[in-house]
């Protein structure tokens, strides 16, 4: 318990630091029973006395801030593609042997972001602002189980079923009016019969001579 409470800590230092964590242990010192943790006021305080500024500088005029602050925001959304190229379609070094190969490697990656830049603009007017990345941990959460078995007749039988979504996932899907499941599972088939080759003899009448 000490031990994942320790990588928690090393996994977020900034904000460690303000909670005290205990962990209550039985009589006998042995099993954790449960783990209590309160936001140390006094250190909370002391953290908010170290923030520093953040200053924007700029050659535009200030008559009008919400001007200003539209072209900065442009500009972080700017900056915020090319680390979207960069990381999640891997347009960072790119290393094929042919100029087609690496010409084709960049239309995928531009017309993919074609797409995910098209899908967060009709989240973001719906006031869903989650960054792509985020976007796809929420999409992760539904998954395609595929089960497998055989059965009397040694017939391997498979089927596939989807997980419901849950509620983000399902508000998302609505917004970009897509269905909730892909696909559904058939409660019966029916196989079409196999085509038998019906063998047709042609009989020749000879007629005497």
């Amino acid at each position: 318990m000490h031990q994942r409470i320790g990588r928690a800590k090393q996994k977020y230092p900034s904000i460690q630091t303000l909670f005290d964590i205990e962990v209550v242990l039985d009589d006998k010192k042995e099993n954790a029973l449960d783990i209590v943790y309160n936001l140390n006021p006094n250190k909370k305080i002391n953290s908010e006395n170290k923030h520093g500024v953040y200053y924007l500088r700029t050659s535009l005029p200030y008559d009008n801030e919400a001007i200003v602050w539209k072209v900065y925001d442009v500009i972080r959304e700017i900056e915020h593609t090319f680390k979207t190229l960069k990381t999640d379609l891997d347009l960072r070094p790119i290393y094929h042997k042919s100029d087609q190969a690496t010409i084709a490697h960049l239309n995928l990656g531009l017309l993919a972001y074609w797409l995910i830049n098209t899908i967060r603009c009709k989240l973001k007017i719906q006031g869903i602002k989650s960054s792509w990345k985020e976007i796809v941990r929420i999409g992760n959460t539904q998954k395609v189980i595929t089960t497998k078995g055989t059965n009397t007749a040694g017939v391997i039988v498979q089927t596939r079923k989807c997980s419901e979504p849950e509620l983000k996932l399902k508000e998302i899907q609505k917004m970009l009016k897509i269905k909730y499941r892909p696909f559904v599972k058939l409660k019966s088939v029916v196989h079409k019969p196999k085509l038998k080759k019906i063998q047709i003899q042609y009989q020749r009448d000879l007629e005497p001579v």
